[in-house]
């Protein structure tokens, strides 16, 4: 958004005298940031306004004429080479003496024998850009408005010199995206008084009643449409003062129906239309959604193909425009055109800004579409562009305004109070001052003894609730004029969280163990769970759909980890990494149910991955490959590092090889799964070679955990062991014989361990030899055999009825 100081002039008077940089900076301080101070025409001097009056050949040089040039209060002798120059044209002449931007300096000269007193101007000449001029204006020199006055400052006659602030505002004060607007502020900040335009149309006979017809397909998205119809229409330049305001603010004048409808955007902030009237099939124009696949071309002559969901106005045989946005080809104002319908609408913001999106198209118009706009001011709006082209003679505007409008919206009241105001903010604003300025915003203030309440103005949407008031009283009270306190609130000393001590106390035992910890996505493919065998029935395909996945390769939330450590895996594969050790300590998401009423749960898991060497092949060593006894080891010793003690078990989990798998379970719950990747995950993946890997659920190992040390007395008796080998069926699991030695082991059973399994030639078909070694000792005294011999009887016994071992 930009504004040129001498046209804000017309709404509040601007001390055109003070810093233009300073008043900036005091409007960036209050949040209407000025991104740049633009100073226009102050490099141009003594370039004055001349009449032509007769043009002569030069003598010496056919390309130069020589023009004798009214000054007004005296005659001057021009030399040019300017081919657009004709007898009675006004012109703007740089005298000697004159200043151009750039440092040019203009002086008396003779040019091929013949004095020149100065030179013509073309519009360049005053910093203008062709992007900003009319066709005729890009070549020659600059040609005035007849009715120019002679002699006088051409830069000040055609308002070019002037301070043009840019600014750099928020989304969500679409309020300030007009000279209107941002009158406003400048009154509320200047202790001014706003003045606004006086709006008065002179309607002709003709009714519009029958002869323009508007409808609403979709009330959500278009709040309201209202057309006006302009009879007699002449398609000209605008004004020169209209042309030289649509520039400073960076707008090409184009005709002045169109320029009579920019202006007004500029002015009051609401985008405006104009269609032939003789384009529209029955004058009829709809605001409806676009069909799918439905095609139009727009004012840039480019074919655009629309969607469903994008809204269009069209007449009942095509669309017309695109709501909001640009304009269509077909009902173009043209040169020809007699008759027009002028459209001013309220459309849906969000929906403008998808639109704009999806077709690469942004304009004006959209820009404050999609911040949000007033409703209530599309009647002004549209009476103010029939006024303007009125007031040029450019139309006749015929009687009465087609208005749909079926949901007006309520007045906005906010309920707040001086105390609660000055309590937010950290102030003491007398009430008096908050309600000055306030109403300065034009604010109505209702007053209920010492309860207030705002009734917010329909172009402020951005006002809703409490501290909104508060905010707009901060800003014109002054932010550097609010004191600077402590916070209230007590400050506490940060301290690590149990949960982050567990994560730490893994990642070092996991670090030190050789594996590398990874980082990955949080999301995953179902396809990825198809590859590690889970079948559709398991929990883990109960996953968090996400509405803008970042590519199409990843559309869920994870549930397990597996996955992305496998992506990790094949990448290091293919570039040729033959060892691969990493983990990763990261949460998975589950859902209660789907669709989501409330977030997921979320766990937090441990998973880790081995694959190819453990040592390297190097002398006088040699290569050792990973196995399974590495992964239980790295599991073992987090649990161990915990201070966690579980049962080993036979583990079904689906990604890991049938027999080269187990688990650790407390109470029932299963604390990790680990083992050998299962040979036909291996093949989905396209990698060769055994992996391993394990997951550890903390959530599960969480109430078990205990980062403090196990204290026990160094022993003054010596131990007493005693080794069992058992004869036991294969089916039987070392665990269940572990525990049943535990329990009847006694109160002086200090260790039990697992030192030998054969089969072979002297075993049994259908039996294994297991070797214990039993370690028993007591802090009293030392034991004798009596004292071990009756233990270990029970535990012969107990193994032979339960599980039919056979003591060797």
């Amino acid at each position: 958004m930009k504004s040129s100081l001498t046209w804000m002039q017309e709404y509040v008077d601007v001390d055109m005298n003070q810093d233009p940089q300073a008043f900036a900076d005091k409007l960036t301080m209050a949040g209407i940031p000025v991104e740049q101070v633009e100073y226009w025409g102050r490099d141009v001097k003594k370039v004055m306004t001349g009449k032509i009056l007769q043009i002569d050949r030069h003598p010496d040089a056919d390309k130069l004429v020589v023009c004798q040039v009214d000054m007004g209060d005296e005659q001057l002798q021009i030399v040019t080479a300017a081919t657009n120059v004709r007898v009675g044209q006004i012109v703007p002449v740089a005298v000697h003496g004159a200043h151009l931007p750039g440092g040019t300096k203009i002086k008396r000269s003779k040019l091929r024998g013949v004095l020149s007193n100065g030179m013509f101007c073309s519009a360049h000449e005053f910093g203008f850009d062709d992007s900003l001029l009319l066709p005729e204006e890009k070549e020659g020199i600059w040609i005035l408005p007849s009715d120019t006055p002679l002699g006088v400052d051409a830069a000040e006659y055609m308002q070019v010199r002037d301070v043009v602030y840019e600014y750099e505002l928020t989304a969500n004060r679409a309020d300030c995206f007009s000279m209107v607007g941002l009158s406003r502020e400048f009154a509320a900040l200047s202790g001014k008084e706003a003045r606004y335009p006086d709006i008065s149309v002179v309607e002709c006979d003709t009714p519009i009643d029958g002869k323009v017809k508007v409808s609403i397909d979709d009330e959500e998205l278009c709040s309201r449409y209202t057309a006006r119809l302009l009879l007699n229409v002449k398609i000209g330049n605008s004004p020169l003062w209209m042309q030289q305001r649509l520039r400073k603010y960076g707008v090409r004048p184009i005709n002045n129906v169109v320029d009579a409808t920019n202006y007004t955007m500029i002015e009051l902030g609401i985008p405006l239309h104009a269609y032939d009237y003789d384009k529209v099939s029955d004058h009829h124009l709809i605001a409806r959604r676009a069909k799918d696949g439905e095609a139009m071309k727009t004012l840039d002559d480019t074919d655009r193909t629309l969607t469903d969901n994008m809204l269009v106005i069209a007449d009942p045989e095509k669309a017309c425009c695109i709501a909001g946005i640009m304009g269509g080809l077909d009902s173009e104002v043209t040169k020809e055109t007699t008759s027009v319908i002028l459209e001013c609408a309220s459309f849906k913001g969000s929906n403008i800004r998808h639109t704009g999106r999806m077709l690469g198209l942004r304009s004006e118009a959209s820009g404050r579409f999609e911040r949000g706009l007033d409703s209530d001011s599309c009647i002004a709006s549209i009476n103010r562009c029939a006024q303007l082209l009125q007031e040029m003679g450019a139309c006749d505007v015929a009687r009465g305004i087609v208005d749909v409008y079926p949901n007006k919206p309520a007045v906005r009241r906010i309920a707040f109070s001086a105390d609660r105001i000055n309590a937010f903010l950290g102030t003491d604003i007398p009430e008096a001052d908050m309600i000055d300025l306030l109403e300065r915003l034009q604010f109505g203030i209702e007053k209920d003894g010492t309860n207030l309440t705002a009734v917010v103005p329909s172009y402020r949407g951005d006002c809703t609730e409490m501290s909104d008031i508060a905010e707009e009283v901060a800003r014109i009270y002054g932010y550097e004029n609010i004191p600077s306190t402590r916070p209230a609130a007590p400050i506490s000393k940060g301290e690590t969280g149990f949960r982050h001590e567990v994560n730490e106390r893994i990642s070092t035992i996991l670090s030190r163990a050789g594996l590398n910890e990874t980082v990955t996505f949080s999301f995953m493919h179902p396809d990825q769970l198809q590859k590690l065998l889970f079948t559709e029935s398991d929990p883990v395909y109960k996953a968090v759909p996400i509405l803008n996945p970042i590519t199409e390769d990843f559309p869920l939330m994870r549930t397990t980890l597996i996955p992305t450590l496998m992506d990790v895996l094949v990448r290091n594969q293919a570039v040729k990494n033959a060892t691969v050790g990493i983990y990763e300590i990261a949460p998975v998401y589950r859902p209660k149910q789907l669709p989501l009423t409330e977030l997921p749960e979320q766990e937090d898991c441990v998973t880790g991955l081995l694959y190819g060497q453990r040592t390297d092949n190097s002398w006088p060593g040699k290569a050792e490959n990973y196995d399974f006894y590495d992964v239980k080891g790295m599991v073992e010793a987090v649990l161990e590092g915990l201070g966690v003690q579980a049962d080993l078990e036979v583990s079904d989990f689906a990604p890991l090889h049938p027999g080269k798998a187990a688990r650790y379970v407390k109470d029932g719950k299963v604390l990790c799964d680990f083992g050998e990747l299962h040979p036909k995950a291996l093949d989905n993946y396209d990698v060769a070679g055994p992996v391993y890997l394990f997951e550890m659920h903390l959530d599960a190992i969480m109430p078990y955990v205990s980062l403090l040390p196990d204290y026990h007395k160094v022993a003054k008796f010596p131990a007493s062991s005693r080794d069992l080998a058992f004869l036991a069926p294969v089916e039987t699991a070392n665990a269940d014989i572990v525990r049943i030695i535990k329990e009847d082991g006694g109160e002086h059973l200090e260790a039990v361990r697992l030192f030998d399994m054969y089969t072979g030639k002297q075993v049994p078909e259908g039996y294994k030899s297991l070797a214990y070694s039993l370690v028993f000792r007591s802090e009293e005294g030392t034991l004798t055999d009596a004292d071990i011999t009756e233990p270990v009887n029970a535990i012969v016994k107990d193994l032979e009825e339960k599980f039919g071992c056979q003591l060797r």
